[in-house]
């Protein structure tokens, strides 16, 4: 069997330890979804009021707060602690947060929930990717990386189905059930962390070799001769890559800037995580039941077009993420960016002309754009930019260097959270047009200055980069069978 073949399988182990690594990302999903609904209900309006605009920013944006703050934090202990207890960090700090929240007696109690939900979550939406980039078979990743924007959509689905089945309830558990729910998938996750292997590319680079090789053949080893050489094979490459990157590897943030490639994949991970913000998908997705009361719809038809609005997510980033290894990840990219601006720009006029109208069909018209915005963006950005920045990092600087991206990606959404309810309150319709020129904006970029990382290997993406590649696959399997007993005892020389 040819390499490429090799690379192109997944089997069950490595499928199993991605599901449940992605149950983190549920918990993003449902945490981050949760508070669209909850901020509609009649008796959480009631229990918090007054619930002004800046109360409102302030509990939508505080969560994004502390998430900046957990993936500061795990940009660090992704490296020092590994990705496996990283993840279970967040998920005791996720079922604090969950607690707090649930039984808040006060807005500063709610905020501080928040703030800890929060900091958890940013914790998972860093380290869940860069875990399941470094397990998953090259001709595969995008669909094993994607599972974490797959996951985060069905969370945030389910947050709606959530917030609307409990608007049928009376008094606080209409609003502090939903609240409490996201403490069901921390749980799950810490009973099941410690069945979950230490990523092989870490344990790399703490020097625990035969650890690695035992875990990567877990994961991606068969028992045909084939597939055993095409294994050694990427394990060598592996082994030497990392070696080579870890012996130039200075302190710090030292090694993304100390040389053009590691400075350049920074500059595009920064601008692609700026970029899925400046989609518009969290104004639209935090702000959805303030855009339909805007067109005059109210009661429980508001919740119910939330669900189904949470079912889009899902349904489309499914298809992205089975496909995204076919089409590649620049093209969907640009692509999604200038049919998104369209859409917005359809959201746009009919809610300028109908919106204060009887005209059922220009309002209906405008939550269908709305809804196919959602749709479009699920097939680019919502899996992509998640699957696209581990996957350009090098070893060295993975975890730094993807945590300083995401970190860009939620300074933004914090401040779009604080500045969306003023600005839907005072201009109205018009705010649209910001996102319509970020939409074209960042087409225009990524054509220009993103490569193509579809199928290759983490180690052979380097060349892109400019980098060297210490042994290519191709040079390996050329030759024959790899050195397996030298891949394998380096901790003898």
């Amino acid at each position: 069997m040819s390499e490429t073949q090799y690379q192109q399988k997944i089997n069950t182990y490595t499928l199993g330890c991605s599901l449940f690594a992605v149950v983190g990302s549920l918990l993003y999903g449902i945490d981050s979804g949760i508070i669209s609904t909850t901020i509609s209900h009649g008796t959480f309006l009631e229990y918090f009021a007054p619930f002004t605009p800046r109360i409102k920013g302030a509990v939508v944006s505080t969560f994004s707060g502390g998430a900046f703050l957990g993936v500061l934090f795990a940009g660090w202990s992704a490296d020092a602690w590994g990705r496996k207890y990283s993840i279970m960090f967040a998920a005791v700090w996720a079922l604090i947060g969950g607690i707090i929240q649930a039984a808040s007696i006060n807005v500063g109690m709610l905020i501080a929930g928040r703030i800890i939900g929060g900091f958890a979550v940013g914790i998972m939406n860093m380290v869940i990717p860069v875990y399941n980039a470094e397990i998953s078979p090259p001709r595969k990743r995008g669909l094993i990386t994607g599972l974490h924007g797959q996951f985060v959509s069905i969370g945030f689905g389910s947050a709606n189905w959530i917030g609307f089945a409990c608007s049928y309830a009376h008094g606080p558990f209409q609003w502090r059930f939903p609240l409490a729910f996201q403490c069901l998938p921390a749980l799950i996750v810490l009973v099941g962390i410690f069945w979950l292997p230490f990523s092989p590319r870490w344990l790399l680079e703490k020097d625990r070799i035969e650890e690695a090789y035992t875990i990567l053949k877990k994961l991606h080893g068969t028992e045909t001769l084939d597939d055993e050489e095409a294994f050694e094979a990427e394990f060598l490459q592996m082994k030497e890559q990392i070696r080579y990157e870890m012996s130039i590897k200075a302190r710090g943030f030292k090694p993304l800037f100390q040389n053009k490639s590691n400075l350049k994949r920074l500059t595009i991970s920064v601008a692609c995580q700026a970029f899925t913000q400046l989609t518009g998908v969290n104004v639209m997705n935090y702000y959805q039941t303030d855009l339909y009361k805007g067109l005059g719809i109210t009661g429980h038809t508001v919740l119910l077009l939330s669900g189904i609005f949470g079912l889009v997510g899902p349904t489309f980033n499914l298809i992205s993420i089975l496909f995204v290894d076919s089409w590649g990840r620049k093209s969907t990219l640009w692509i999604t960016n200038i049919a998104m601006a369209i859409c917005i720009v359809c959201v746009m006029a009919l809610t300028a002309v109908f919106q204060h109208s009887n005209n059922h069909s220009g309002k209906s018209a405008a939550i269908a754009f709305l809804f196919m915005f959602s749709a479009t963006y699920s097939l680019g950005y919502n899996s992509i930019h998640y699957i696209y920045v581990p996957e350009i990092m090098s070893q060295e600087v993975r975890a730094i260097g993807t945590a300083i991206a995401v970190e860009v990606n939620v300074v933004i959404n914090v401040l779009l959270n604080q500045v969306s309810p003023i600005a839907f309150a005072n201009i109205e319709w018009k705010y649209y047009s910001i996102f319509i020129a970020t939409n074209l904006v960042s087409a225009v970029f990524v054509f220009l200055y993103f490569p193509e990382t579809k199928g290759k290997t983490l180690e052979e993406i380097n060349e892109l980069f400019g980098d060297e590649v210490i042994i290519s696959m191709k040079e390996i399997t050329a030759v024959g069978k790899p050195d397996v007993e030298g891949a394998v005892a380096v901790h003898k020389e």
